[in-house]
């Protein structure tokens, strides 16, 4: 189901759930007339170009917070289709070039057309039209992960949960980096912006903050 979920100062933020593996798929609508950007496409890229048609926009940006399937699997589609440049950060690109191999090793009957990608850096920033997108880096769920920043929202990936702790055991995830990390953007959640994570409910960072549990033992537990 499509939901609105926040607006980021320049437009709304709208949720997809979608995919053979269930990830939230964000577009974000912009100050220019019937302009997108999809945040972290998951594995269902009809299901996600569906949302964009009954909201009349197309994408002119996609954007990753890092490279597991299911948060890049649709965005060689948006690509070939609509022209568009594909960002990730540059320490997930083998994340990203294994996503087949872990869709095929988790029995998924899913595979993925790889993307060419915009190589960012940490702390690196890409305009688009009445904002930008701020790469944050968080280690730890994998080399790559970030936080986007687009004016008051901000996604998390796999990094930062409403209730949870993104643990797994996929290959690159480090637990300690992982805590290093959340410990680092800590002051930003506390500031009051709209969470967006990769999966589960959307959530503002004080809620995250204060009433996220399970993320604070995990704090607590590697300190």
């Amino acid at each position: 189901m499509l939901r609105k979920v926040a607006s980021w100062g320049g437009g709304d933020v709208w949720c997809l759930v979608s995919g053979e593996f269930p990830s939230n798929a964000y577009i974000c609508t912009t100050h220019e007339p019937a302009a997108c950007i999809l945040i972290d496409g998951g594995l269902d890229p009809m299901a996600i170009d569906a949302a964009m048609h009954s909201l009349a926009v197309r994408p002119h940006a996609v954007f990753c917070t890092h490279g597991h399937f299911d948060h890049v699997g649709s965005a060689s589609y948006f690509q070939r289709k609509d022209g568009v440049q594909v960002y990730l950060h540059e320490a997930d690109v083998r994340t990203m070039q294994s996503s087949n191999f872990f869709l095929h090793a988790f029995k998924y009957g899913s595979r993925i057309e790889l993307p060419e990608l915009v190589l960012v850096k940490s702390g690196e920033s890409v305009p688009i039209s009445g904002g930008r997108i701020v790469f944050h880096s968080a280690p730890g769920h994998t080399p790559g992960s970030c936080l986007l920043e687009l004016g008051s929202s901000l996604f998390t990936g796999d990094t930062i949960y409403a209730s949870t702790v993104g643990l797994s055991k996929l290959p690159g995830e480090d637990h300690v980096l992982l805590r290093s990390s959340i410990l680092k953007v800590w002051p930003m959640l506390s500031e009051g912006f709209n969470v967006h994570p990769g999966h589960g409910r959307n959530c503002t960072g004080p809620e995250v903050c204060n009433n996220n549990h399970a993320l604070l033992e995990f704090l607590y537990k590697y300190e």
